[in-house]
């Protein structure tokens, strides 16, 4: 039987007329059932996508973390110009 151009429906059915017709048994169609409904409702992961959202992310936050040391460096030289001139 070839399966991979079936719809679920068929699919089903055709694991349901094996089950019948004594050509699998009950925990061997349970299984073949189980995978088939994984494999229908369970959405596919794109490991690649996954991996360049992910570095993306990383490098956004390398940038925050550099702007905020950048921005932090500012302030302090501010804060002891501000404190020199206070100081006259």
């Amino acid at each position: 039987m070839k399966m991979a151009s079936l719809t679920y429906q068929d699919k089903l059915k055709g694991l349901k007329a094996e089950l019948d017709a004594g050509n699998i048994d009950e925990t061997t169609y349970d299984a073949l059932k189980k995978d088939l409904i994984s494999g229908q409702y369970t959405p596919e992961a794109d490991l690649g996508q996954f991996e360049t959202l992910l570095g993306k992310l990383e490098g956004s936050k390398m940038r925050q973390q550099r702007q905020k040391s950048v921005e932090g460096r500012r302030d302090i030289y501010t804060q002891g110009l501000a404190q020199m001139m206070s100081n006259f």
